[in-house]
Parts: structure tokens; sequence; C-alpha cells
């Protein structure tokens, strides 16, 4: 595992190395050339090889090790020779020697010279990664509906595991008219299917209706208290609170059972390992006596016989023997009759677990029969046989998961980037053939290791697309531990020692750990991912600290990734300036003031990320980054002093997001320039507005535009909308702004628009008709005074694939008429501040699974209750 993934990232860096106009030394040529035919050697065999079998594994991963740190500080001396117009003939000449080293190194390990020599050359592995996944435009295109198709094949597949007693006997318990305060834990061993089960009562229709609030948290070995309260508050309060970060645990307790108290709740506590952890949290858990109740999920019959006071934990049955071979042979599909040779065998392997025969399913399912006896055989357990079938780079990107705390809801977005940044998904010829990005190949292995179930999506966009995940508590149990003992990263949390076998690569500092010692500071760092965003309060120095004392080493670092999120003000120095290889800087969330001036001057630099934070002025320097591809800010302000954009300026540029453009000449003197974008994100002083538009015309690939149009004292201006519908890309659309003409919507609006949002247009002429001609709309939000006409009308046939509808504060519509036949697949209508409001037909919309009606009438609610016969959520 450890050496193939290794092998696999030296190769892509050598085969990057070997693409670089710039190696004018002969010898170095030859070299990489030959490294990369000995790694290729070795990741073929590693294919068939477990890793216990590798002889000498430490000495040829130290080998591997040692020829990156050369590559590495190679390139870091390219950076600095770059800064002063040189040719790096010199450095080249030493690399070359390195590489000679290594090749010597490598032919000289015993588990290398054992290969065959005369083996075909194999095609590159990471060609398998591509599938048949479509253009890049293709993808772009179907996101939403091939989610929608994996998220019903999930949810099928988590049915499958779940005994359906079990299911509607927790049901039962938990909406039975009884009001005394009930805990009830589920119990069973990893991977039988106890969070499945409870996840899919947490989302059921009935208990949405019964409980007023609901909140799920994961405790996990890792337990610690705070966090657990303060993410509960953040669940049940209906307004955003401020101040908690200064408050002490007692507090937080009492703020928690203050606002439970009052209220029907369900909380969900799942993965609970110690009954002291259990006895903690039930003094935040009031007894109201008005039917709240509590799900404990755990491993440990101690936890379960003590939460439950009246001693009838819900004890997962054990799928029969029938039940057991009716889910493999669904997950396998194929040979029934090979299969059940190897029934007794494969359900030994996995511990008759639902989830391991699933897992084992999926890696039958993808092999011939012919070769099910050796794999059988070979595999210790399903997780590890899943693994073991990834291509190389899918290996790397789903153990890099394992660097997140277990059970943490790891943001999708932060993944992919962090993919990126590493250097996992550089495309192949074929790759760059086919026009997919980098950012394309991070979809599609996030969707593969997804459908492959090695990555589980915990939660949703509204529009159907992944927005969280996290690697399955059993295979990050399994998995982080043989990451770090390998050196593909090392977690700092006060427990683990740093690993004396190799040199710290990747340093991933959890919450709450100490200062950082010198001792863990080593020149060879490619990465720095922070999760200590707990403490709160005053600026985290530690981070200056700890990069003086690493820059300090060699004056420059070899760092890549400086990912912050989180962080509280992390008091970052013009050092910064000195990490020349720096590709990632995550800052969201860090509530920083500003940033360095010498951040602009970063020469890899592709992602950076200020959301979120108090930065309004950027380094006038940043506009000339040549690699720049991802730049998310706060409302930056640029005014008409900006400097005018050459033609090599920005131009990898593909978002830009949370721009403020004062003056219509900060676009025409370069904004104008950047025609590659894929997202762009503008608030426009009212002069500057048409300008803006006729960018946003230049832009073939836009597949995302939110465009603000606000006067100086920070309201809605008028905005001159012409038409988009030759933008054949544009999936997302948000307006916010009056319309000069406000009268249709007619000949403005693209056909592939999925998403729109529009606010402030003060439209006269009834939207509906329009949008719902669009065949792809998936979300449609109409926010406060988006439309000024007191009637609406939703026509038979309109709306297609619509799945979300918000009505948000039109003041002045009065009569909804929704027609049979229009919108045949909505599940979520919201409906806020519409006082005036009467809906007609609402009846209609069968799909519907949650109404909520926010800040309306009593009577609206209460007229709506009774014309809807089914059962609804509504809220």
């Amino acid at each position: 595992m450890a050496s193939e993934v290794a092998a696999f990232l030296l190769k892509e860096k050598l085969q990057n190395l070997s693409a670089d106009q710039t190696i004018i030394y002969p010898k170095l040529k030859g070299r990489i050339s030959t490294a990369i035919n000995n790694l290729q050697q070795l990741l073929t065999s590693l294919k068939d090889t477990a890793e216990d079998q590798v002889s000498e594994r430490t000495k040829l991963l130290s080998t591997i090790y040692s020829a990156e740190d050369t590559i590495d500080t190679y390139l870091l001396r390219r950076a600095q020779q770059r800064l002063k117009d040189l040719v790096p003939l010199w450095s080249q000449k030493k690399v070359s020697k390195g590489l000679k080293k290594f090749n010597g190194e490598f032919m000289d390990l015993p588990f290398f010279s054992s290969l065959k020599k005369d083996q075909p050359q194999p095609q590159p592995l990471q060609s398998k990664v591509i599938g048949n996944v479509g253009t890049a435009t293709s993808r772009e295109g179907g996101s939403t509906h091939r989610w929608e198709k994996i998220s019903h094949l999930l949810d099928l597949e988590s049915e499958a595991v779940v005994q359906k007693q079990d299911m509607e006997e927790l049901v039962k318990d938990l909406i039975q008219e009884e009001q005394e305060f009930r805990v009830h834990p589920v119990v069973g061993s990893g991977g039988s299917g106890k969070t499945t089960m409870v996840r899919l009562v947490y989302d059921r229709a009935d208990i949405k209706r019964h409980f007023e609030c609901r909140a799920w948290v994961c405790v996990s070995m890792d337990f610690k208290f705070r966090d657990v309260v303060v993410d509960l508050i953040e669940q049940v309060s209906i307004t955003r609170l401020s101040g908690i970060d200064h408050m002490g645990d007692d507090i937080l307790a009492e703020m928690l059972l203050k606002a439970l108290m009052e209220k029907r709740y369900l909380i969900v506590l799942d993965d609970v390992w110690k009954v002291k952890d259990w006895h903690k949290l039930t003094i935040s858990l009031p007894d109201s006596q008005n039917g709240s109740r509590v799900i404990v999920t755990t491993r440990y019959e101690e936890v379960a016989e003590l939460a439950d006071l009246w001693g009838n934990p819900l004890r997962l049955h054990q799928i029969r023997d029938a039940e057991r071979w009716e889910l493999l042979k669904k997950q396998v599909g194929k040979c029934e009759a090979e299969l059940g040779e190897f029934e007794d065998r494969i359900m030994a392997k996995c511990h008759y677990s639902p989830l391991d025969i699933v897992l084992m399913g999926g890696v039958l399912s993808s092999t011939e029969s012919s070769e099910w006896p050796k794999i059988i055989a070979k595999l210790r357990s399903p997780h590890e046989g899943r693994f073991h079938k990834l291509p190389p780079r899918l290996k790397v990107c789903f153990l890099y998961l394992g660097l997140f705390p277990k059970a943490l809801e790891v943001p999708v977005r932060r993944l992919l980037w962090l993919w990126l940044s590493e250097g996992f998904l550089s495309p192949t010829p074929a790759e760059r053939k086919m026009k997919l990005e980098p950012e394309d190949l991070a979809d599609i292995c996030f969707e593969i290791l997804v459908r492959r179930k090695l990555i589980e999506v915990t939660k949703w966009k509204l529009d159907g697309t992944p927005k969280t995940c996290r690697m399955l508590g059993v295979m990050h149990d399994f998995f982080s531990p043989k990451s770090v003992g390998s050196g593909l990263f090392y977690i700092h949390d006060n427990e683990t020692e740093p690993p004396k076998s190799y040199k710290i690569r990747r340093f991933v500092e959890y919450l709450e750990s100490e200062k950082i010692s010198d001792d863990s500071v080593d020149e060879n760092l490619r990465s720095f991912v922070s999760f200590n965003n707990k403490v709160r309060g005053k600026a985290n120095r530690d981070i200056g600290t700890f990069f003086k004392s690493l820059v300090g080493k060699k004056g420059f670092a070899l760092l890549k990734v400086l990912d912050l999120e989180g962080v509280y003000k992390p008091m970052l120095s013009e050092i910064v300036g000195k990490l020349l290889l720096l590709r990632f800087l995550g800052l969201r969330s860090t509530v920083l003031d500003s940033i360095p001036s010498a951040v602009g001057r970063l020469p890899c630099l592709e992602t950076l990320d200020l959301k979120h934070t108090n930065v309004t002025a950027l380094p006038n320097s940043i506009w000339k980054a040549k690699y720049l591809r991802h730049l998310y800010m706060n409302e930056v302000h640029i005014d008409a002093f900006f400097q005018k954009l050459t033609k090599s300026s920005l131009s990898n540029l593909q978002t830009l997001r949370g721009l403020y453009v004062s003056n219509e000449k900060v676009v025409t003197n370069g904004l104008d320039r950047l025609v590659n974008l894929r997202k762009l994100g503008l608030t426009c002083h009212k002069k500057s507005v048409k300008a803006a538009i006729n960018w946003v015309l230049l832009l073939p690939n836009l597949h995302s535009l939110k465009l603000r149009s606000i006067d100086e004292f920070g309201k809605p201006s008028n905005i001159e909308l012409v038409s988009l519908e030759k933008q054949t890309k544009l999936c997302n659309l948000y307006l916010l702004g009056k319309l000069v003409n406000p009268v249709s919507l007619s000949g403005v609006l693209p056909s592939c628009l999925r998403k729109v949002t529009l606010s402030m247009l003060a439209l006269d002429e009834d939207p509906m008709p329009v949008l719902g001609k669009l065949p792809e709309l998936s979300i449609l939000r109409l926010f406060a005074d988006s439309y000024l006409g007191s009637e609406m009308t939703c026509d038979v046939g309109g709306f297609p694939k619509l799945r979300v509808l918000k009505l948000w504060m039109l003041d002045r519509l009065r009569i909804w008429t929704v027609k049979e036949g229009t919108m045949p697949i909505v599940q979520e209508v919201e409906i806020r501040g519409c006082d005036q409001l009467r809906i007609d037909g609402i009846e209609h919309l069968q799909s519907l699974k949650e109404l909520i009606l926010t800040c309306m009438p009593e009577e609206f609610t209460e007229t709506i209750k009774r014309g809807i016969e089914r059962k609804l959520y509504i809220k």
C-alpha cells in the first residue's frame, strides 16, 4: 500500500519534470526516463503483492522519499533562480546525480531485483481512472443528474443492509405518545449497520414531523465535550449565536440545556465509546416530559445498558444466512453458481457483517470469476480488498482523507482542493485530449470513490450534489494508522510520537494540540493542515513561530500546501514569501484582517481562499500571478488605480469570487482579459455594471455567475440585463439589482440553467411561464421583491426537473396557482414572509416531501395543513 502510493507520487513528479522545456542537461533527461521505467515496473508488480510481502519495505520507501526530496529541492532552487533570471544548469546537474543514485539503489533492492525484467511495458495505470466519464463539457452539464442516480443507488444499498424489523421497532419507540424522556441505545459491532439504520430513521418524514428540532453528532473515541456541545447548540438554535468561543464548558452546557428545554427534540449521539462520555453529556439533555428522545449508537454493551434506564437496548438482529446470500448475490450481480462455491469462505472473511458483505461484493463484481479463488485466499478484509482494487491515483486520494479527524464531515470542496494542490491529479495525455482539467479529474476520482463505497457522502447540496463527506469509521480505524506509519502524513495530537523511520512530509495539527515543537519541524515538510479551530479569542502565534523555524533551516521551504481553514487569526508574516513552491493557501474563516504583501509574489500559487475573512484589499502583485486558478475573496475592493493586466496575468484563472468593482475602468483595463473563467462572483457599483455584463458575454466557459448591483449606500441599484442565451454552459445564475426595464425574462435566460436565484429585480410580469420552460432547472429561489405582481401561475408541464422552490418576502403576491401536472418531481418548497399569499392547488404537488413555512400567518399554515390529506413534513 505505502510503497505503491509513494512510487506513484514520485512517478508523477518525474513525468511532470520530463515535460519541462527548461531541462537542457542531456544526462538528466535520460535518468528521468530510466527512473520512470523503473517505477512503472515496480507499480505493475505491486498490483498483485501484499504490502507485508515487500522485502525491505522501509528501505524502499526511504529510497523513494530521498529521490522525491532531490526533485523538490531542485524545483525550489529553480524557483529561486527564476527570480534572478538565471538558467538553472548547475541545479540540473545536481538533480541528475541524485537520480543516478536513486536508480542505482533501486536496482540493488532485493525486491526489485526479483522482478521479471522481460515483462511487457504496461499502459499507464492512471489512464484507467477515466472510464466512460465523457468530456469536461458533458460532465459539467450533467453532474446533478449523475449524482441523483448515485444517491438513489446508495439509498437502496443502505436499505439492503438494514433489518426492517429493527428500523420499524426504533421508529415505533420514538414516536409513541409517551411523554417521558427516553434514551434508545442501538448496539452492534463495527460495520453491523447501526449508523446506516439510524440515519434512515432520522431522515424519515414522519420523524421530522414528530420532533420540533433534531441534531446529529458523532462522539467517537476522540470525544471532546466542548466540540460536541457546540455542535449541538449550532444545530438546535434558531438564531446564529456569537461569543461561544469565549465561554467555558459549564456555560455551554447550560446554554444547550436551555435551548432544548421547551422543545420536543431528537438527538443522535453516534458512536459513543465510553460510559463516562455518555454521563458527561447527560447533564445537557433536559427531561421536559414532552416526548423528547435520544438515540445512542455504540459498539459496547456497557454503554448501551447504562444509557437505557429501562435496560432494553436495541441489539441489531443478525441477518439470516439466506439474507446474507441474497445480499452478496445482489452486490456481485453475476456467476451465481461459481459464487456459491465460496459462500462459506466469503462469509467468514466478512465476519457476517452486512457492510463487509457489500464491500466484498463490490470487489468480486469488478473482477473475473476465474480470479475469485486467488482474491478470496489472499484477502484479509473486505476493506483492504476494495482498496487493493483501486489504481494508484485513487489509492492516494482515498488514503489522504485519513488525515482528517475521524467522523469529521469534510467539505468536498476542501478535500478536492487539497488533492489538486498536492499534485495527485495531473492529467495524462489521453485526459488532456478529452479536454479534462485537473478540477474535472478531482470530481471524477471523488465520484468513483463514492460509488465504490470508500467515501460516504454525509450532506447533500440543494441541487443534489455532495456537500460534505467522510471516511467510514471502520475504514478510518484501519487505514489512517497505516498511512501515518508509512510516512504519508503525521498527526500531531499530543498522543502520537513523530515517526523515526521517515521525515515528516505532511504535518496535520488536530484540535487542542500543544505548541508545536521545533523538533517536529523538518525542512522536507510539504504540507501543513490544521484543524485547531476551536480555540478563539486570541491570535494564533504558534503558526508564525512554526514557519520561522521551518524557513530558517535553509532560508526557503518546500511547502506546497498551507491549509489553516477555521484557525483563529493565524499570525502570518512576510516570511510566507519564502514559500516559493506554495500552491494552496487556505485562510477561509480565519477572520484575518489582512494578508502579507508577499502572498502576491508567490510564483507557484494556484488557490488563494480568503472567504469569510475581513480582508478587503489584496497586494497589487496578486493580479500578475501566472498560475493562479482559484481566487475566493470577501468583497475585496478594486478601484480605478487597478493596474492594467498583461496577456499573461491570471491567464489560468478559473474561479474569481467575492470581488467588488467600483469603476468600469477596472473592467476595461484588464478584467475583461480574463476569458477562461468558469465561476465568477461580482458586486458592482452601479457605474460599473454595464461594463461587467459586457465582460460576462465574453466568457465562453462560464458555468456559474453571481452578479450584484449596489449603490454607494449598499442598497440594490439598477442593472440592465441583456440576453444570456448564448452562454451555453451557464448552469448557476444569481442576480441582485433593480432591472431598468422590469417587464419580462423572455429571451434572456439560457436553456442550460439548473439553479436560478433572483433578488430585488422588481419584475412586473409573472416570471413562472418563462422559468417553467427551462428544461434543466432544478432549484429556483425568488427572493425579496424579485416579483412585484399579485398573481403567479405554474402551468401544466412546467418545471419538469425542479426539485427545490423558495419564495421569500414577496410582499405583493396574493395568489399562487399550482396547476395539475406542473413540478412533477419537486421535493421541497419553502415560503417565507409572504404575508398576503394564498395557494390554489398545492395538493397537485404529489412528490413534495417537505414544506417549510417561516414567518407566515398562523391562519395560512392551518389552511395548508387542512388542504393536504397525505402526510407531509411541514415546519
